[in-house]
């Protein structure tokens, strides 16, 4: 199992940020940690350079060339803001398996409570795969067959979201979200629209 973190060359100056405060944060990191990126070796992480492709043809490449089942997808503008518990995320792994194809680690907002259903897991709800964003991309442990299920070449990440959410609706895997936060980072991430969250870039300057 690996952490991958997603990133792509016009936002290789967010690297340092997103390492910081990774590491300072979760000290007792057990898992290896790769960076995904297009063509620059990234200083300080093992680099997988997929070139100049489309999100998800990276993501594709990369998944090819490892053997692992199961990854903790992470994205590089998503700035871990307080200490990990590596026990409640070694837990959230563990369900990672047979009918769970994904684990998300970040609580859900109430815009999408409505949707939540049981589980029949403890601190864990449903999600249903007829819905918007039964596919997202926020933190979560995924299998590798499930990530199949929904990638289609040439897409970017929020086209995947989007698109790749209605390509899952008759999959036989589940999808489970955490009611308590496991990893904890500022949603909706350094980078919106293609803009600095100056929110964010405070905080960061704050608490380097």
């Amino acid at each position: 199992m690996k952490v991958v973190v997603f990133s792509c060359d016009l936002y290789s100056w967010l690297v340092p940020i997103f390492l910081h405060f990774y590491e300072k944060n979760w000290p007792d990191n057990p898992y290896q940690t790769e960076c995904v990126t297009e063509t620059k070796e990234i200083k300080g992480m093992t680099t997988f350079c997929a070139g100049k492709l489309q999100w998800t043809d990276r993501m594709i490449k990369y998944l090819n060339s490892r053997n692992d089942e199961t990854f903790l997808l992470l994205a590089i503008d998503y700035i871990i803001e307080k200490k990990v518990d590596t026990n409640r995320v070694k837990m959230a792994e563990s369900l990672c398996k047979n009918n769970i194809g994904c684990v998300r680690l970040h609580a859900h907002d109430q815009l999408w409570s409505r949707f939540l259903f049981d589980s029949n897991i403890k601190d864990f709800k449903e999600y249903p795969l007829n819905e918007r964003y039964s596919v997202s991309l926020q933190a979560s442990f995924w299998q590798k067959e499930f990530l199949f299920e929904f990638l289609k070449e040439g897409e970017t990440c929020w086209q995947t979201e989007s698109q790749g959410s209605g390509r899952i609706h008759n999959s036989k895997k589940k999808v489970i979200w955490t009611d308590t936060e496991i990893l904890s980072y500022w949603p909706g991430g350094l980078m919106k629209r293609k803009r600095v969250n100056e929110r964010i870039a405070k905080w960061v300057k704050e608490n380097w």
